[in-house]
């Protein structure tokens, strides 16, 4: 493994994701700060350039390299930026001109269990499950991403020793004295335990074509329903969000991951995100990030991805 192509969604969470990636003081010793860096921007930036380049030393390996990129970067101006078809126009070619050998999505997500909150957790996995919010609404350009792979479990790709480094990120983020944890807690309904976990069975279950952020609760529960009964058993849903079934879609068999960052719970968007939660919960994300990509450097170039 040579390259690792991290494609985040939005401007809102690429920047707290880069500042946790760039911070002296919490990112890891073993991150470089990047050669390339393209922040902070506005939501209104436009730029086919990443928004960062890092290049992490190895022994007797070449560095391993990560482009960090951002989605609404490379979308058209006037476009909604929720817009799944806007997304499905750009990323195949980005991703293609980019020819990583990893690919990590990062986007924002709520944990779909009734009972606990995870809010400020973050999630890794590799199977991925896209519902339609909106099928009966393709005629409007906003909910026209149409796709045969849209209701079927896609399952992962990536080699299963490699969710074991979720415990070795878990671990590092518990650095403090007392094993206390570098995780923020948000300022809604924060987990009782900030952790990362992952697993080859840990699923994210995207809705696709949907736009209104007010409909995301009724969409969410017809998504866990129609995943409850395509998903192989012993598949769980971790994940809840509208973007890493369109990257997975946007590939052409590359590796790939994703990472959801825990921002509310199932049934709470409006009682839980604000702005300054997406923000915190971004930024763990970040942290998460910044620890596993160590990991994946000390992972071995040679060995299988």
């Amino acid at each position: 493994m040579k390259k690792i192509l991290v494609i985040i969604n939005k401007n809102w969470e690429t920047e707290p994701v880069l500042n946790a990636l760039t911070n002296p003081k919490l990112r890891p010793a073993a991150l470089p700060f990047p050669e390339v860096i393209n922040t902070p921007c506005d939501g209104d930036n436009r730029m086919s350039q990443p928004r960062a380049v890092f290049s992490l030393p190895r022994e007797g390996e070449e560095p391993l390299q990560v482009v960090v990129r951002c989605i609404e970067d490379l979308m058209a101006t006037g476009v909604n930026t929720s817009s799944s078809l806007e997304k499905y126009k750009v990323l195949p070619q980005a991703i293609a001109a980019d020819a990583a050998d990893l690919i990590i999505s990062v986007s924002t997500a709520n944990y779909p269990d009734p009972a606990v909150t995870h809010n400020g957790t973050v999630v890794l996995g590799g199977n991925f499950f896209i519902h339609d919010g909106n099928p009966d609404s393709h005629t409007d350009p906003e909910h026209n991403l149409i796709d045969d792979r849209v209701g079927t479990f896609i399952a992962s790709n990536v080699a299963p020793a490699v969710f074991s480094l979720a415990e070795t990120v878990n671990a590092r983020l518990h650095c403090y004295p007392g094993g206390a944890c570098k995780l923020v807690p948000p300022p809604n309904f924060p987990a009782p335990q900030l952790v990362c976990e992952g697993a080859s069975t840990f699923t994210a279950v995207g809705s696709v074509n949907v736009t209104d952020y007010g409909s995301y609760d009724t969409i969410d529960a017809q998504a866990l329903k129609e995943f409850a009964a395509a998903a192989p058993e012993g598949y769980t849903a971790n994940s809840i969000e509208t973007t890493h079934g369109v990257v997975k879609i946007s590939t052409s068999g590359e590796p790939i991951l994703f990472l959801s960052p825990i921002t509310d719970r199932l049934n709470h968007f409006n009682e839980d995100v604000t702005d300054t939660q997406n923000y915190v919960s971004a930024f763990n994300g970040g942290l998460a990030l910044g620890e596993l990509l160590c990991a994946l450097a000390e992972y071995g170039g040679e060995r299988q991805i």
